[in-house]
């Protein structure tokens, strides 16, 4: 009687763990990605640049979309929409490819590749209101052999409209614009 008492119980508490509140069904998650533009690759005498883990800020270090609210203080994590990858290593996938594709050969330091310079990002803003912009606000340095060769601090925002892919689609863009800025820098 007990065990039937327990698994009842249990059967119950299951149950409400799953139903939604106003006769509801369940939400599903959505996940986004950044898109990187295809490069054509780079010759291998290039010399390599190793972009080292991006450090992003504490509040963008999460599953989930992050979007600011209207007044430009408060944010709102999106539960229901993630992030199919970390969002720094998407940053430095996006980066090593538009990079690529200006030229320079980049690939992630993590990779354990040779590499003859090594990129350092602090990107200390990547979001945006959704039918508002999107801004992007980071810190790159390039040292080869502990001598640092480049640096920069970019602002950049761009338009995004309602939808989050359009505010992802944004983001991509500006991580983009980062990397030609990088290689202006660089060349």
């Amino acid at each position: 009687m007990k065990r039937l008492a327990v698994l009842a119980l249990a059967f119950l508490l299951s149950g409400c763990s799953v139903s939604l509140p106003f006769g509801g069904q369940q939400q599903q998650v959505r996940y986004y990605v950044l898109s990187a533009p295809v490069s054509a690759g780079t010759e291998l005498h290039t010399p390599r640049i190793g972009v080292m883990p991006v450090s992003m800020p504490g509040y963008l270090s999460r599953p989930q979309l992050i979007v600011r609210e209207d007044d430009g203080v408060n944010i709102r994590v999106l539960d229901f929409d993630r992030w199919g990858e970390e969002l720094g290593n998407g940053v430095s996938r996006v980066l090593c490819n538009a990079l690529s594709a200006e030229g320079l050969s980049a690939v992630p330091l993590r990779t354990g590749t040779p590499v003859d310079a090594k990129l350092m990002l602090d990107m200390r803003r990547l979001d945006g209101q959704l039918g508002g912009s999107v801004q992007l606000d980071a810190v790159w340095t390039v040292q080869k052999k502990k001598e640092v060769i480049g640096s920069g601090h970019v602002v950049k925002s761009a338009p995004c409209g309602d939808e989050l892919s359009s505010m992802v689609e944004a983001q991509s863009s500006l991580i983009q614009e980062l990397a030609k800025e990088i290689a202006q820098a660089m060349k």
